[in-house]
């Protein structure tokens, strides 16, 4: 048999390659297909939505409304690290690749751009905790901010009006985005627009971020009996999670406060001008801080956007994993080879030792 994963018959990664079995691909591959065999099997998903009252809730999802498609999955075409061209008329400049494209077969059709995030049940913030007090570690891109952005003003194109009306107050008096002494005090008004803009619009949410799990029995390497599932960010939910992680005072700009001022310029410069320099705004704005990622949230943050009974038992169990990876694609599995991990595992270096 050929190596393969459940589902994904038609993409740009041919998995009988053990070049596509590597940790950048599976970690993207594994969830998509495990999206699939959910679909399959008319297992809903965990959906985290914005409820337009300052806060999250949890909902649920089908495979097909997260694909934004009802064809089978054998004739869905998931092109992995790929733009999502019917964004391309609300930027001047060229969009970044996102982690997922689901379209048609014939590659006519866009459905979904996706972003994916394979965590680990607990993380090493919550790993001795209790069970419902569980979480994962959620490590944020740039071009997720960018799709996030980007998603919205796409739900919003007959309504930009509204946008503006909200931003344009504190977003016209901004002599230059750049100056972290300016921003920092246009903070709280910043902050102030991005939540009458989620309470006055989060009826148009979208997924946008696909965050499977895989739970193992406290920080062991061993799975648990149910281990697997699905968790999935609307845009706006995602927007809340960063907007809730940017209240938190700091003498500078903090990463989440970043994240939050660059969606404000975003929606603001969409509503004004139609289209938008994507460079200035994320490859600028820096505000002295690394571009390389935008931020990360621990697991004793996540739980509480993230916490219901899948999170302590997940849907999916450890004997089913054999129906997602087939024709012993596992063989071609090459985990990386962690000094600590290996000093771990070597138990008779310490024999003897107190």
């Amino acid at each position: 048999m050929t190596a393969s994963l459940y589902g994904i018959n038609k993409s740009n990664r041919n998995f009988a390659d053990p070049y596509y079995w590597g940790k950048n691909q599976f970690n993207s591959s594994f969830p998509v297909s495990l999206a699939c065999y959910m679909r399959y099997r008319q297992l809903l998903l965990v959906y985290i939505i914005d409820n337009g009252g300052g806060g999250t809730s949890i909902s649920e999802l089908s495979g097909s409304d997260l694909f934004a498609t009802d064809i089978p999955n054998h004739d869905i075409f998931f092109a992995f690290e790929s733009r999502f061209e019917p964004y391309s008329g609300l930027v001047h400049d060229s969009l970044k690749a996102i982690d997922l494209v689901a379209m048609s077969a014939s590659k006519r059709n866009f459905f979904r751009p996706l972003e994916i995030k394979l965590t680990t049940l607990p993380d090493s913030a919550t790993f001795d905790r209790e069970e419902s007090e569980y979480g994962c570690e959620l490590v944020v891109r740039n071009p997720t901010t960018r799709y996030m952005a980007l998603s919205m003003v796409n739900s919003c194109k007959k309504r930009m009006d509204g946008i503006r009306t909200i931003f344009e107050p504190v977003c016209h008096t901004i002599r230059s985005w750049d100056n972290a002494a300016e921003i920092h005090g246009k903070i709280p008004d910043i902050m102030g627009a991005l939540r009458s803009f989620l309470d006055d619009f989060h009826g148009i949410q979208k997924p946008l971020l696909m965050q499977p799990v895989w739970k193992t029995v406290g920080r062991s390497p061993e799975l648990a009996d149910n281990c697997l599932d699905i968790f999935v960010w609307s845009d706006f939910a995602l927007a809340r999670l960063i907007m809730d992680s940017a209240s938190e005072g700091s003498q500078r700009i903090t990463r989440p406060q970043r994240s939050a001022i660059r969606l404000a310029r975003f929606l603001y410069e969409a509503s004004t001008r139609g289209r938008v320099y994507q460079g200035p705004i994320y490859d600028g704005m820096t505000y002295g801080t690394l571009n390389d990622k935008e931020f990360s949230i621990s697991g004793n943050k996540t739980n509480k956007y993230m916490y219901c009974a899948r999170l302590e038992r997940p849907i999916v169990s450890k004997q089913e994993i054999k129906n997602i990876i087939l024709g012993g694609g596992q063989r071609h599995l090459s985990p990386e080879r962690r000094f600590d991990a290996i000093i771990f595992y070597s138990t008779d270096l310490f024999s003897g030792v107190q």
